[in-house]
Formats: structure tokens, sequence, C-alpha cells
């Protein structure tokens, strides 16, 4: 029996009983759906790193041997190392467009040619053959490789520092230490069409650049200046029938050289004429026991730490440990002795491995703030709902109880509408959870991260928070109904008389005699429904609120390109100059495109815990082309320093300018103390903080030029900036430049990313109306329940239905204002909360939402108030005014 009324009862008030499912089954999916994406990106990594051994540390010095090599694997805790050498490059791809060759980035990581494997970070194999450090070739990225349709075994022409080579691909690969990547650090959002990244043998290196290399060494240089005078003694000595042999003798030369070749191609070599073999046969000449691989320079490593690295994500004592182990190394390999080790960084530092975790780490703030929101209403929904079903049902309670149900068992079978109708909500929204959600949102996540086998995971956090949410939404409806139930049998067949505190005369007096019948009719029956009327405005708050939030989102990003591209970012173009590019070609540079410079120092700093921090400081000599920015955007250049937030002389030596997130980070503050020092270097220096500034992307310090060199530091520039146009120039087209960098490329860019985040916010826009329809339908199905007798005395007292849907209408709209009076500014409040605690720590943006976005809101929820108000207001049509006037007799 009681099954059969449970189910004709719910069928009966399927609106209401709908909205608490509804809210219900919104909070679960989208904790269930984020959760299974971000946790999916978690576990996922978290197993591919494991898998392919991710390196613990990065080493970074001139060049490691091979006696340092066993140095540091003789230490305790390590256990393994493997050196090579990166380089900024350049590749050319065919344009599937256009079928015309694009030179685009590329960042080449030559192996050690000894190992004879790849173990740490070990490559994980899409296409083509396993890698060997005795196979020509080379092993692509494979992000890259599918972007530009680059199959094994095609040949690419490579560029690494103006020298060119071509390589086979043997293999399309992913890296661990490869997961994302960005071919600048300004940029936040790379399209895997515009850099790429690969691994090679340094046998494959381009000789010519070693052999360049060779030939500007000093004892080379003072043979070619020579050449001249000793062709001459040559000559001398064969015109008195002198043989070679005794030549050399005279000469001090050594037997071993190979005197006739060594001069026939030292010309070609001084009047830059000789091609690689002539430069290789000139070296062999002069150095009989040349080795090539001897001329190999590894200025990278990286160290693989005993045991396995816990789960990052997971607070643990194993973790504390492993973090302790790491700490121990580190300093273990900074002391020890006759080693080229400069500086040391671990994972958290590392670009790929820190921007997977802090995506992955938004999923938590996501899901966190909607299912908050969602339960909240569902619980209020619940509160409501039941307490006016359960007065409706007064007779029928009194009529159980009469027949001898206890209340144990009537009270079970009420309890029963909110739970079931809340675990069939939590099944559903667990099943359809990560599918409809997860699914898209983790392939969104996977078009930026190079992430194999990438899958969903479904956390026990998920059956416990539906669990959670079931035994909640029981408990509240069991409080919504506890009172009536605990009336007698008698009591509860009695109609219950409305608790009226306020006696009106007819006509009222004062202002209220002036209000038409309507309002005065609306303003006493909100008052009245004092729960009804507060879930409204609360639905109606958060369908507003999720408006603002999706278009806020697009405002604010779009607002941060504007910030960074077109303030901080003064200029056209950037150049990334190479490593050895000389001072008179550098002085070319700049007569071409401009002496607006800057130079970037890694460093290390001591926080206020006095743990060393790893940074950089930007030594500012742009002339205004890179700017500062205030804490509201406006930007400077940065030797006129930041009004209301300098605090000394900028130019003092060693004088810094701090980001606002790093002071705060940092519990430092302007004037105060940092001790720093350049990586690789012994001496410290404690300078004072004489600006604060902002940065939307990077967290780290500035200098001036004058601040840098007055320390005796000496001045390098890395970046030239211009406002030329570049745009028909490639990488390798500009001799001692690596990279050319354009802001409308990295506009693009973001661009792409903003495209993927759209759906986001059509997902929000979508689930906006949603529960703005739900909210709005559940409040007028509510009023006309309770209101039908009211309705039903009007009707026969005249009221034409204009004037009754009128009433009904006016309600609605009174509550629909109130709720997005509060939703709009609690919109921007979650805006900027998702975007200072959802995104990464090195970012620092804030929310910036234009007054379009809140009329979009405004009128989004009026229409959606309005819509719903109409359809359900024709109900008031079929009005049964007899059945109604006789329901309460």
């Amino acid at each position: 029996m009681f099954r059969k009324k449970l189910f004709r009862e719910i069928k009966g008030n399927f609106g209401q009983f709908f909205t608490i499912f509804a809210m219900i089954f919104l909070a679960i999916m989208a904790f269930s759906g984020i959760s299974a994406f971000s946790d999916g990106l978690k576990y996922s990594s978290v197993e591919f790193y494991e898998k392919n051994n991710l390196q613990d540390l990065w080493l970074y010095g001139e060049n490691f041997t091979d006696d340092e090599l066993e140095k540091i694997k003789a230490l305790d805790n390590v256990a393994d190392v493997e050196r090579y050498l990166s380089m900024q490059g350049s590749v050319d791809v065919e344009n599937t467009d256009d079928s015309e060759i694009e030179n685009i980035p590329a960042e080449l990581n030559f192996l050690d040619t000894e190992d004879a494997e790849k173990n740490i970070s070990s490559l994980y194999l899409r296409d083509g053959e396993d890698y060997s450090p005795d196979k020509d070739g080379v092993w692509l990225g494979y992000y890259f490789a599918k972007a530009r349709d680059i199959q094994v075994g095609d040949e690419l022409t490579f560029y690494v520092e103006g020298y060119e080579f071509t390589e086979k691909v043997r293999g399309i690969v992913s890296s661990p230490d490869h997961v994302y990547t960005v071919s600048d650090p300004t940029v936040i959002f790379q399209d895997a069409a515009d850099f790429g990244w690969a691994y090679l043998s340094m046998n494959e290196f381009p000789k010519e650049y070693l052999y360049d290399e060779i030939l500007k060494e000093d004892e080379i240089v003072e043979y070619l200046d020579s050449v001249d005078d000793i062709k001459k003694a040559v000559d001398a000595y064969s015109s008195m029938g002198a043989d070679i042999e005794f030549v050399k003798k005279q000469l001090d030369i050594d037997e071993a050289v190979d005197l006739e070749t060594a001069l026939d191609k030292a010309s070609l070599v001084k009047d830059k004429k000789a091609d690689i073999s002539d430069k290789e046969a000139f070296i062999k000449a002069v150095d009989p026991d040349f080795d090539i691989e001897e001329c190999f320079v590894y200025p990278n490593a990286i160290v693989d730490v005993a045991g396995v690295a816990p789960n990052p994500y997971i607070k643990s004592s194993e973790l504390d440990e492993f973090e302790n182990k790491l700490k121990t190394v580190k300093n273990e390999l900074y002391e020890l002795d006759d080693t080229s080790i400069s500086a040391i960084t671990g994972r958290d530092v590392w670009q790929s491995y820190a921007s997977l975790k802090a995506e992955s780490e938004e999923g938590d703030t996501y899901s966190g703030m909607f299912t908050i929101l969602f339960v909240f209403i569902a619980g209020l929904s619940v509160v409501t709902t039941m307490s006016r079903f359960v007065k409706k049902q007064r007779v029928q309670i009194g009529t159980l109880k009469a027949l001898g149900f206890r209340n144990r068992r009537v009270t079970i079978h009420y309890i029963a509408y909110g739970f079931w109708v809340s675990v069939i909500a939590a099944i559903l929204g667990l099943a359809m959870g990560a599918p409809l959600l997860g699914q898209p949102f983790l392939n969104m996540e996977l078009s930026m991260f190079d992430l194999p086998e990438a899958h969903k995971v479904i956390l026990s956090k998920n059956y416990i928070l539906a669990a959670a949410i079931i035994i909640v939404i029981t408990i509240i409806t069991y409080y919504s109904i506890k009172t009536i139930l605990k009336e007698s049998a008698a009591q509860t067949l009695r109609l219950e008389v409305p608790h009226i505190k306020i006696k009106a005369k007819e006509g009222g007096k004062g202002i209220s005699a002036k209000l038409p019948f309507s309002v005065k009719w609306n303003l006493r029956d909100i008052f009245r429904s004092k729960s009804r009327s507060i879930m409204a405005i609360v639905g109606i708050m958060g369908s507003t609120l999720l408006i603002v939030m999706a278009f806020g989102m697009q405002d604010s990003l779009n607002h941060y390109m504007e910030w960074e591209f077109d303030k901080i970012q003064a200029y056209k173009y950037k150049l990334t100059l190479s490593e050895n590019v000389s001072d008179d070609r550098l002085d070319e540079l700049f007569d071409t495109y401009g002496d607006a410079t800057s130079q970037t120092v890694a460093i290390e700093y001591k926080d206020s815990d006095g743990n060393i921090v790893t940074s950089t400081i930007t030594v500012n000599d742009s002339d205004g082309y890179l700017r500062v920015s205030d804490h509201d955007t406006n930007t400077y250049d940065i030797n006129e320093g930041i009004p209301g937030n300098t605090d000394g002389d900028i130019n003092k030596a060693g004088a810094l300018f701090a980001t606002e997130k790093l002071l705060k980070e940092n519990s430092f503050s302007l004037g105060d103390k940092v001790k720093w020092r350049i990586m690789g270097e012994d001496d410290w220096y404690e300078t004072s903080i004489a600006a604060a500034y902002r940065d939307p992307q990077s967290q780290q310090f500035s200098m001036t030029r004058a601040a840098f060199e007055d320390l005796g530091e000496e001045y390098v520039c890395d970046t030239i900036y211009t406002n030329d146009d570049l745009s028909n120039l490639t990488d390798s087209d500009i001799d001692g430049v690596s990279t050319i960098s354009s802001i409308e490329s990295l506009k693009e860019q973001m661009n792409v990313m903003l495209e993927m985040i759209s759906s986001m916010i059509i997902l929000l826009i979508a689930i906006s109306a949603l529960l703005g329809f739900i909210i709005i339908y559940n409040m007028g199905i509510l009023a006309l329940t309770e209101k039908m007798y009211q309705f039903a005395t009007l009707k026969v007292l005249g009221f034409k239905f204009k004037k009754l849907a009128l009433i009904y209408t006016q309600q609605n709209l009174w509550l629909t204002i109130v709720g997005i009076i509060f939703g709009l500014p609690l919109g921007y409040e979650f805006t900027d909360c998702m975007f200072k605690y959802a995104i990464g720590d090195n970012y620092d943006f804030f929310a910036n939402i234009d007054i379009s976005s809140y009329l979009i809101a405004i009128l989004g929820t009026l229409i959606i108030m309005f819509v719903t108000s109409i359809a359900l207001s024709r109900n008031l049509k079929k009005i049964d005014m007899v059945a109604s006037l006789k329901a309460n007799e």
C-alpha cells in the first residue's frame, strides 16, 4: 500500500520532487564528472611517471664528464644518472594547407652515446623503432608529429645555432618529462603544431658546429695566423731539397702532424671557403689523435633518486620521507668536489610536471564550488517541498494514524520520499558524470598534455559524497515533517489554521491603502511563505551566479590578454639570441633591430623560513618594450619604478623588483632584504626589495640593468625586443638568433585555449538555464498548489485570467529581482575565487567582468522567469472553483 502511495504521490507532485532530483543529480554529476577527469589526470600521470621513471632532479653545469657521473652515482641515495645536451633549434616542416615549408622552433635533446638505453624518463614509443645510441635518425614528440602529419620514415631538416642537418624519423614518442611543452615561458597554451621536441644520439649532433668551435681555440687561431709564414719556410726548405719531415723538425712541429694537408686546408679555412670535410681534414691533420666524441659536451644531467616517488597528491609519511631524501641528495650534490654542477632543480619547478599538477588540482576547486551550490539549493528545495507536501497530506497522515499505523511506520514512509528521490539522483549522477563531463573535459586537457594511456578515475570519495548527500537529504526530510508526525491523530485530521500575525482592516491605512491589490496580496503571501520565498531567491541567485561566472571567465581572460600582450609586452617581436653569438654579431643585431634588451638570470633565494627556492631575475634594459605593472594593471618602464609601490633607489646595487604574489607567499614586504645568488655561484647577495609589481603569469624578480651591473655582474643580454616587421623571417634566417617570437602568435595560441574553454562556458550557461528553469518552475508549482483555494476565491469574485496571471507573475518577478541582486556580486566573487585558487601558483589572475556580462545575466534570468511563469500561469484557467473551494471544508 505504502509503495503504491509513494509512486502515486511523487507522480502527482512531479514538479516539486523533480526539483530535488535535479539539484542532487547536478551536484553529484558535476562532482563525479569533474573529479573523474582531474583524478584521471593525477593518477594517469603518476602511473606514467612511475612506469617510465621520470627523473627526480635536474642538474645543470658546464660539462658532466665520466668521472663526475661516477661521483654522482656513488652517492648512497642515487640510483642512476644520465647526461645529455639540450639546445633550442628549429625544423623545416611542410604546411598542410598550402604545402609551403615552414621553419618551426624545436627543442633538440642529444643523448649520451655511452648510455646503451634511456632508463631515466624512458621514451614511450607511439610508432617506429626503439631508441638506441648507435642508430642514426630522430625520435620526434608525438603531438608535434601528429599536428604536422609527420610519419616514421620521413626526413626532416633541423637547424641548431645556424647549422643544418637532416635526419630520418625513426620513432614517434612521448616522454614523461615532456608531457607539456612550450616554446617560451610567456606562452600559456602552446599549439602543438608550433613547437616540437626531439631526441637524438649525440652522434647526430652537427659535426661542423664542433669543428667551428675547435677552430676558435687559441692554438688553432695562432696556427692559422702563422700559416703564411709556415708556407714560406716550407717553400724555402723545399727549394733546398729538404723533405717535409726535415721541415717539421726545423720548425718545431710535431712529427705526427700531416703538415702538407694542414697547409692545404688552412687556406680554405682562413678564406672561409672550407666545407665540413675540409675542416675535418685540417683538424685531423693538425691533431692525428683527434676524436670527435671527446668534443661532445653534456651540460645537462638527470638523476633518479633511489626508491619510487610516492603519489604527490596524497599527503603521507612516505612522501615526507622521500622529500627529505631529495633535500639530502641535493645537499650532497652541491658538496661534491671537482664537479661542474651549477644548479639543481626538482620536479616542482619543471614546467611540464608543475603545469600538469596545477591543472589536475584545478578540478578539485571546480567540483567543490558546484557541489556546495547545488547541494545547498537541493537542501532548501527539500525543506520547502516536503513541508508543503506533508501539510497537504495532513488528513491522510491523520487517517493512517487513526487506522493504527505507528508513528515510526508513517515516518519511514514520508522519509522515503526524500530518500528514494536522492538515491535515484545519486546513482544517475555517478553513472553519468564520468561519461558526460569527465571524458569531454579529459579530452580537452589531453589536447594540451601528452599523457599516454590517460583514463578517467572514479575514487571512493565520489561514493562517499553521494552517500553523505543522501543522508543529509534524508535528515532534512525527517526534520521537515517531524512536527506534524508528532501530533495526535485527532489533531492531524483537523485542517491547520494559518498563523497570521498581522491584522489588517479592510482598505488598510497609510501607504498600504494606496498600494494595488496585487501588491498587497503578494506581499502578504511572501511573508506567509518565507521558506518557499527564500528557496526561490537562493535558487535564482545560484542561476544568476553561474551565468555571471560563465561570461565572467571569458571577460577575465580577454582582459588578461590585453594586460599581458598589449600592456606588459609592448613590442611586436622578440628575438631570443643564440648562446654563442659573438660581440660583433650582437652589435650588428643592435644596429638592425635596436638595443632594447633583457637578460634572464636563474637564481636561488632564501624564503622567510630559510628554505632555498629556485626563481629568476629578469634584468630589464628594454627601454619600455617589456614593462612592469602596478596592482591596477597600469604599466611603466622599469626605470620609472612603480608609483606608490616603490621604496628606495631602484638603481642601487642589487635593488630588486618582486611580484606582489611572490611577496605575499614568502611574507616579504617592501624594503625587506632578500638573500639570493646566481645559480652556479657560491657568493650570496643580500639586497633590498625596492619595488613591488604585478605579473599575471610569472612570479619572479626583476632588476634594472644599472642595479645589476653595480653588483659587479656582467650584463649579457639574451633577448632583443623590436617593433620591426619580421613576419617574413624564420628562426634560421637571422644569424645569432635561435627563436623569433611574435606577440600575434602568442595571442593566437591563447585564443586556441579560449576556444577550448568555451565548451566549459557553454556547459555553465546550460546548467544556469536549467537551474533557473527548475527553481522558477518549482516556485511556481508550489505557489499554485498552496494558493489554489485563494485563486479559486478570486476567480469566484470575478477576477479575470489576466488579473490572476499578473498577480501570479508579479510575485515571481519580485523574487527573481531579489535573487539577481544577490547573484550578481556573488558571481563576481566566485569567479575571482576560481582564478585565485583554481589556477597554478605561478599565475596572478583576477576577475574582470564587463557590464555587458551582468546585463546578459540579468536579462537571461528574467527571460527564464517570464517564460516559465507564463507557461505555468495557464494552469489558472483550469482551476475547478467548486472542487478547490470544497477542498478545505
